[in-house]
């Protein structure tokens, strides 16, 4: 389900976050990381996964692979997509529970992975 996914989500930001402080307050300056935050990308993985706004379009795993090794050669820090998930962070930190809540409701977010089957065992 929806909490799953989420924590792990946000194990893997609170990883890179450490990981790239640590190896910064270390002086490793030659060894870079990339954090990856994509929505939903159309694999196996995430059958049944819907989405009902078109700013949140279920992604390309080709369009998602370009821009992961466009973002590691470019060295960049964090990579969200599509780009309106970097608005995330800001939200979660200025609006109130209730209306980060609603948003969440109103943009489907909460409904997605109502009808989530997984991928199929062979």
């Amino acid at each position: 389900g929806l909490g799953d996914y989420c924590a792990s989500k946000f194990g893997a930001v609170g990883f890179a976050e450490a990981m790239r402080l640590e190896l910064r307050k270390k002086g490793k300056t030659g060894v870079k990381t990339t954090l990856v935050c994509p929505f939903y990308i159309k694999t196996g993985m995430f059958e049944g996964v819907q989405s009902r706004f078109p700013l949140l379009p279920l992604l390309e795993p080709d369009y998602v692979t370009q821009k992961v090794v466009q973002a590691i050669r470019r060295n960049t820090a964090m990579l969200c997509l599509p780009r309106i998930v970097y608005a995330t962070p800001l939200l979660r930190a200025l609006l109130p529970t209730s209306l980060l809540d609603w948003t969440s409701e109103v943009l489907g977010i909460s409904d997605s992975m109502n009808q989530f089957k997984g991928r199929s065992k062979l």
